[in-house]
């Protein structure tokens, strides 16, 4: 049957169109929703897997290690007198460059300077730090120094220094590695080293660090240094006088 009255179409033709229109929106926003929602989840996701990538990182090489304990460390370190048995500071101490502090992590956690013996005028050079593990204990100066400019004599040898320690009367000892470099210019000038490394008590030197004391940390590191001058070791003077001073500013790794 045919419908005459224009007002009934015009009105179901109306709600048609409502509905198509309403039909519409909702589908666009729910897509237009759904890519919304997919995006914001995908941004999450990376923001969490990045912040778990860094965080991991950061305990593997030691960036989050900046609890108490290595705070106190390091302010216990910056301690260390200019002035012990017959040694005196020469200046100032003196900054690290920028490259090595960061690839050692040891921002606030050193001291460099020079000390001379008031006595016979030898001077020395003295590196201290402490830091996370994974970095100081591997960083040596056949790696460091060991170069264009100069060539280690022989291999490194270990050096026995015996000490007493204010706290304990029994005498006790401290190893370190020395090794020699030769410059490689018409002077000839030889530098020896002795470095080692210390869980906060005593010195030791061992051929794998990185295993030996991978349970901890952070972990103390030492480096001496002086031009060689006659047959006398003056970095071995100095670490016979010194270091029952030195071991005072230390403390306890963990």
């Amino acid at each position: 049957m045919t419908n005459h009255n224009p007002q009934i179409i015009n009105h179901n033709s109306y709600w048609e169109r409502e509905k198509f229109s309403q039909y519409t929106i909702y589908n666009f926003s729910k897509k237009t929703m759904s890519k919304s929602t997919q995006l914001i989840v995908g941004i999450i996701l990376v923001i969490v897997i990045t912040f778990g990538m860094t965080v991991y990182s950061g305990m593997q090489t030691g960036r989050w290690s900046l609890f108490k304990g290595l705070v106190e460390a390091r302010e216990r370190l910056k301690e260390l007198p200019k002035e012990m048995s017959d040694w005196e500071i020469v200046g100032e101490d003196q900054p690290l460059d920028t490259e090595t502090v960061n690839i050692l992590q040891i921002q606030d956690g050193y001291i460099a300077r020079s000390y001379r013996n008031v006595k016979t005028q030898a001077v020395v050079h003295l590196v201290l730090m402490v830091g996370p593990t994974g970095r100081v204990v591997v960083h040596t100066p056949e790696i460091c120094f060991g170069g264009r400019d100069y060539q280690k004599e022989e291999n490194r040898v270990s050096v026995t220094i015996p000490v007493i320690l204010q706290d304990n009367p029994d005498e006790s000892e401290d190893t370190f590695w020395k090794i020699d470099f030769i410059n490689r210019g018409l002077k000839r000038d030889k530098i020896s080293f002795y470095y080692s490394v210390s869980l906060g008590q005593f010195w030791i030197a061992t051929e794998n660090p990185r295993s030996a004391f991978q349970s901890y940390r952070y972990a103390y590191k030492i480096q001496i240094q002086s031009l060689v001058n006659g047959e006398e070791d003056n970095v071995k003077t100095f670490l016979q006088d010194c270091l029952p001073t030195i071991h005072e500013f230390l403390r306890p790794c963990k």
